[in-house]
């Protein structure tokens, strides 16, 4: 009996046994396969993410290529456009397109495919939204991305600045103080100490013969002597409380909290000065946009119902034909809401008021002072520089955009031409591919092989045109005469102040006192005589992200936006 119950005992084990193996080979067979599964779905997962790469890839090589492609052909040979540029994507369409689809490219972990789906219209904007599907593929695994891209038109990167020539830079003069950024897009020229609070830019131009070089010095202030000695009109400072951040590591340490908030105020675009003047040489040119067919501007002057209005009458309702002569006083400013084309010459001084652009088809000539009547103000210290930038939303800003030159002062006195003549004609000057729409104002002087138009650079001589009493004109001169314009001009020493951001594509001149500019300069060439002191304080709202597409300055080709993607 004994033995018959180890037998059984015996048999029982060994069931027990098998059994628990079996459960065991079970189990590891399970999580085999789901191991095996894992494996497979992880590989796969690897196989689309890759996929999804490589779809992302060809969308962003097409969109850089159509950019690169449009660029060449909407700036052309001079930087002009029109509003009809953008039909260029429409042709994406047809059967013999700018651009070919569709697009195939290979990577290292696989290839893609991007077709062509559509070219929209932008609704409220001047543009094109070009549609796309781009298909990667990654060890047979396929992945479809379709995404919509925007080409359209931003504020030009040159009015980043508060001094930018298109040509050489140049600031001789002891008496000379920027507050903020200078750059040329050729070489640049600092003698006698000028002092520039900012940083200093110069270019590299095949087409000037400049190797991009920055000749001479300048001096500038120490963070802590620009918020002691700097106008409430000059940039402000970064950080905007100059006890912060003493020791420059982007923190707020202990001892540093000067007014008590428990920040480190500091503008978030980095567009206060910071202490520090560096020089960048050999820089690739800044595009400077063209002021071509204004028809653009006239559009949108039109669309977004830009006036200048005075004593309650309006003036200039979206565009104005002819010359028109601008005079604010206290008592009755001149009102700018948007922006405005006159086609003619602007004759402007006095005091003004409100926000928006003013393009002249020719000349604009500031005969005084040009004054806002609410500045903006950069208190320094700034212990709000959010409340600061909220308050200068509303403060008035002009822009004078001009198709020709920009002329400061009676240009009919002897002493006008003895200070600037010079400097507006060979050698000083140089001759420069202009558009063809500048033929109506006189600029095209010759063509060169290609048929290209060219100006000889002499600012100094007769335009082809006449004066309202029959007298031949010259560039630099108004269409008005000399009597009426001697009549309504202020002596040159009283001419001290103007507040507007100035533009032109030809240049800007003038004889005037002890300047001080709020705003900005950008042009091609630049003979501003002064007494003994030039300041020039940058706006920086035209800057600012919150405000710069506010102001309606002239517009430039953006880089393209992705605005959606969508994977099908």
């Amino acid at each position: 009996m004994r033995r018959r119950l180890c037998e059984t005992n015996s048999g029982f084990l060994l069931i027990t046994s098998y059994v628990f193996i079996v459960l065991i080979v079970g189990i590891l067979a399970v999580l085999s396969i789901r191991m095996s599964t894992s494996t497979a779905v992880a590989i796969y997962q690897a196989k689309c993410e890759q996929a999804r790469y490589l779809a992302r890839a060809g969308i962003e090589r097409v969109k850089a290529e159509l950019y690169n492609a449009f660029m060449n052909y909407f700036y052309g040979p001079t930087g002009a456009w029109t509003e009809s540029s953008f039909q260029w994507f429409d042709n994406l369409l047809t059967d013999s397109p700018p651009y070919s689809f569709p697009v195939h490219g290979s990577l290292p972990t696989g290839d893609y495919l991007v077709e062509l789906l559509d070219v929209e219209d932008c609704a409220d904007d001047v543009g094109r939204i070009v549609k796309l599907r781009s298909t990667g593929t990654s060890a047979g695994v396929s992945v479809s991305v379709v995404s919509w891209i925007w080409y359209g038109l931003e504020r030009s990167k040159v009015f980043d600045y508060a001094y930018f020539i298109n040509n050489y830079g140049w600031f001789w003069g002891s008496g000379i103080t920027a507050n903020g950024d200078v750059r040329s897009n050729g070489d640049f020229s600092l003698r006698y100490n000028p002092k520039v609070n900012g940083n200093v830019y110069a270019s590299v131009d095949p087409e000037l013969g400049s190797s991009g070089s920055i000749e001479g010095t300048n001096v500038h202030d120490s963070l802590s002597t620009y918020y002691a000695t700097a106008p409430v009109r000059a940039r402000p400072g970064n950080p905007t409380y100059p006890s912060e951040d003493v020791n420059g590591n982007g923190l707020l340490d202990p001892g540093e909290d000067a007014n008590g908030n428990g920040q480190l105020d500091t503008y978030e675009y980095s567009y206060g000065y910071d202490g520090t003047s560096t020089h960048y040489d050999k820089q690739m040119p800044v595009v400077m946009p063209y002021l071509g067919d204004l028809g653009f501007y006239k559009t949108v002057a039109t669309q977004k119902g830009g006036k200048i209005i005075k004593g309650g009458t309006t003036l200039v309702d979206g565009v104005y034909e002819g010359n028109l002569v601008l005079i604010g006083t206290d008592t009755d400013p001149i009102e700018i809401d948007g922006p405005v084309v006159v086609t003619g010459d602007v004759i402007i001084k006095g005091k003004v008021k409100g926000q928006g652009v003013i393009y002249a088809g020719r000349n604009v000539h500031i005969l005084g002072n040009i004054e806002y009547v609410n500045p903006p103000r950069w208190e320094k210290p700034d212990v709000d520089p959010s409340n600061t930038d909220s308050d200068n939303l509303s403060k008035d800003f002009l822009g004078l955009a001009a198709k020709g030159n920009v002329i400061i002062g009676d240009y009919t006195q002897w002493y006008w031409y003895n200070n600037c003549g010079k400097f507006l004609r060979p050698p000083f000057t140089t001759s420069y591919k202009v558009d063809p729409s500048d033929a109506v104002n006189g600029y095209v002087s010759e063509y060169d092989e290609e048929g290209n138009p060219w100006f000889n650079g002499n600012y100094t001589a007769y335009d082809g045109g006449e004066k309202e009493d029959g007298s031949p004109r010259r560039y630099y001169e108004s269409s008005l005469t000399n009597w009426f314009i001697h009549s309504i001009s202020d002596d040159y020493r009283d001419i001290n102040q103007i507040d507007a951001f100035i533009y032109t594509n030809h240049a800007v001149a003038g004889t005037v006192g002890n300047l001080t500019l709020n705003g900005g300069i950008v042009a091609r060439d630049e003979a501003i005589r002064f007494i003994s002191t030039l300041t020039l304080n940058y706006d920086v709202r035209v800057k600012n992200l919150v405000f710069r597409d506010k102001f309606y300055l002239p517009q430039d080709l953006s880089e393209p936006k992705v605005l959606v993607w969508e994977e099908e």
